[in-house]
């Protein structure tokens, strides 16, 4: 079960800013799950394949293992840290500016993720 502070004295888990109770902070959940493609591997020596695979996990923690397959990273930040998360989240992405002429064109394949859209006021009616 993942570990979730007492909420009794929470705290900026970037900066260390108290968050008392009743001001705004964020919860932030993020999940890296290790991914591979449907490529096979050469099959014509499955046993060597096999041994290699012991060979590199003989030894090693079954935590550390774990960490290689899913890590689960729970933050609770204050409206600032939440910010510099967001703008390293989107360094990452490699998606362009329309205002500056250093940065890269945008990738031509479009990153799928979840997009939350909520009704305008306008859709109520």
């Amino acid at each position: 079960m993942t570990y979730i502070p007492s909420i009794s004295k929470r705290q900026c888990d970037s900066c260390g800013t108290d968050l008392p109770d009743g001001k705004l902070f964020y919860h932030c959940r993020t999940e890296i799950i290790a991914a591979k493609d449907k490529t096979i591997p050469d099959l014509k020596h499955p046993d060597k394949l096999i041994a290699q695979a012991l060979f590199e996990i003989a030894g090693k923690d079954e935590n550390e293992l774990l960490k290689d397959v899913y890590q689960e990273i729970i933050l609770q930040l204050c409206p600032t840290c939440r910010m510099i998360l967001l703008k390293h989240i989107h360094s990452m992405l490699n998606l362009g500016c329309k205002h500056c002429a250093d940065c890269n064109p945008a990738p031509a394949i479009e990153k799928k993720g979840k997009l939350l859209k909520f009704p305008s006021p306008k859709d109520d009616k």
